[in-house]
């Protein structure tokens, strides 16, 4: 079964309020009403050296960890190609 997405962008807060009043929201809820975690794969990927230590260097700059530096940028750059 395929989960639907719950980042939906709404023109207003009057908009966001009718959809949620309106909406099915128990697919992304557990029984005992705890958001549940998308399913995560693993995936290994061999970078040079240069190239880690470069995303290590600003991974510290801004104080955040090297995997969630990553995961941002691959799907900020997923939103960029799928609007084009």
């Amino acid at each position: 079964m395929k989960k639907k997405s719950f980042s939906k962008k709404f023109e207003s807060k009057e908009a966001m309020d009718r959809s949620l009043e309106e909406g099915d929201l128990s697919e992304a809820f557990d029984k005992g009403g705890v958001v549940k975690k998308p399913e995560m794969k693993k995936i290994n990927l061999d970078l040079p050296s240069d190239l880690v230590e470069q995303i290590d260097q600003i991974a510290e700059k801004i104080g955040v960890a090297r995997q969630p530096l990553l995961k941002i940028w691959i799907h900020e750059r997923l939103k960029t190609e799928g609007s084009r």
